[in-house]
Order: structure tokens, then sequence, then C-alpha cells
């Protein structure tokens, strides 16, 4: 039986308000229900940065504690997406002035994308974490203006969306999975969750 339909027998949770992560989600043919609660986003400043959105995560799922030990069909599925260059986390931008600040930090040099994801049910979580390289051309101060004005890319870590125009225009190589860049390993995910529900003792 294929993951999508044992899926079936439970209750997806995707606590994500991204609409890139629940469009991956739909691609994936997953059955499953967007709910967020409100998380403080901090983690130890001496944590090393690949393992800030694993950490993330995780801090999110646990937000959902006591509603995957009163029901024992749920799962939880959390995730959050670090851009690092140069040894710094890119976050989301304050606004239209830092989004031109971070893509001119990545103009012409290579970053790497970081998704930790939490697969949570009453039983159990499980933790992981993708990568991926990602190489921008030299990008002209008119280009990130016209970008930053029209695309408003202010929710997106790093300050830019790898499905825009940004993405088709200035993204010059990706070593890596190209969904994770947008925002979900999604390969990862999927190979992640048919190893939850195959333990014998969550079945």
């Amino acid at each position: 039986m294929i993951l999508n339909e044992k899926l079936k027998k439970y209750k997806i949770i995707l606590a994500s308000g991204s609409p890139r992560r629940r469009e991956i989600f739909q691609i994936l043919g997953f059955d499953f229900e967007v709910k967020t609660k409100e998380t403080k986003e901090e983690y130890p400043s001496d944590m090393p940065k690949e393992k800030v959105s694993e950490f993330l995560a995780e801090l999110k799922a646990k937000a959902f504690e006591n509603e995957v030990l009163e029901d024992e069909k749920l799962i939880v599925i959390t995730s959050d997406t670090t851009v690092v260059i140069d040894g710094e986390i890119l976050g989301k931008p304050s606004g239209r002035e830092g989004a031109i600040e971070m893509l001119k930090k990545l103009s012409g040099k290579k970053h790497t994308v970081y998704s930790g994801v939490c697969i949570k049910n009453k039983r159990k979580t499980v933790t992981f974490t993708a990568f991926t390289d990602v190489w921008f051309r030299p990008l002209s101060d008119e280009e990130i203006v016209f970008y930053v004005d029209n695309y408003k890319p202010f929710d997106k870590a790093g300050a830019y969306a790898v499905q825009e125009w940004i993405g088709a225009a200035a993204i010059s190589r990706i070593e890596g999975s190209y969904y994770n860049v947008m925002g979900l390993p999604s390969k990862m995910v999927f190979t992640e969750l048919e190893k939850f529900l195959s333990d014998e003792n969550f079945n």
C-alpha cells in the first residue's frame, strides 16, 4: 500500500501558514488540514547554523502537544526554513530596505537553504533537516529593486522565492532539492513519513 493510502487512516495537520508548503503537500496528494499556533522563534545563540531550522520546527510541533496526546490518529508536521550565507542566517526581511539588503548579500554568491522538519504524534517525534546549495548570478541594483517592489518577498527567508521571477531569471545553479528551496524537502518528507508509519508500534 502506498503512503497516500496509508495516510487516509490518519488526520494530518500541516502546522504552517506558508502557501508554498501547502502547495507542496497538494502536489504530494496528501489530505491535510492547515493549522498554526503562535510560537516564539528563538534559538540558542551558539547553536550551529545548520541545526536552527530543525530546532525551530520541533519548537513549533511542541505547541501541539495537547492535541496529539488526545488523538491517536493525529500526525502534526511542522517545518522551518533558513537561508545561510557566509555564516549568517537570513530570516524574513523587516521590510523593503531589509529585503534589498539581503538580496545584495546573495548576489553573485552561493548560499545554503536549510529546511528542518518535525513529524509528531502521540507516541514519538521525528526531526530531520535537508539542505540545498543555491547560486545567484550577480544582480544589478535595478534588478533587485524591481523584484522587491513587484513581488514583495517580505514573508520569505532570504527575501526571495525560487518559483518567482528571481528564480527563473537569476538563479544559475542548484545542488539539492528544488522543493527544499521552496520551503519543504518533499522527497525527504515523503520517505520519512513512510518510515514513521511503518513502525510496528505505531500501527
